[in-house]
């Protein structure tokens, strides 16, 4: 979780960063829960190493701690073309843990399926 960093912190961390982070940790296989709060300025393309997670039960990628104003006072990088194609081989998992995904508040009510 991302939500323990200082938001200056939080926010010059990149898609390289949070990519190498869950590699040296072995998130594939332990990560149970992601939180990137404040993560501002990343497209989503570092969340690769997630790929086909069955283990994974929660991922907040609203960018805000709990309570907290959605609204982010610069317009966050992240992108629905880098996160989606991640989020699929997660949710297409047979046995997937996924109990709860939280979008980003620039994508709710902005695409319709």
């Amino acid at each position: 979780d991302f939500v323990e960093i200082e938001k200056s912190l939080a926010k010059k961390l990149s898609d390289d960063d949070i990519s190498a982070i869950l590699v040296c940790t072995n998130a594939v296989d332990k990560l149970k829960r992601l939180k990137l709060t404040g993560c501002v300025n990343i497209t989503g393309s570092g969340l690769w190493p997630l790929s086909g997670s069955v283990r994974i039960e929660q991922i907040d990628l609203s960018l805000v701690k709990q309570h907290e104003s959605p609204d982010i006072q610069s317009e966050p990088m992240i992108s629905v073309t880098s996160v989606i194609p991640i989020l699929d081989t997660i949710v297409g998992k047979d046995g997937n843990a996924l109990k709860q995904l939280q979008f980003p508040a620039k994508w709710r009510g902005q695409y319709t399926i």
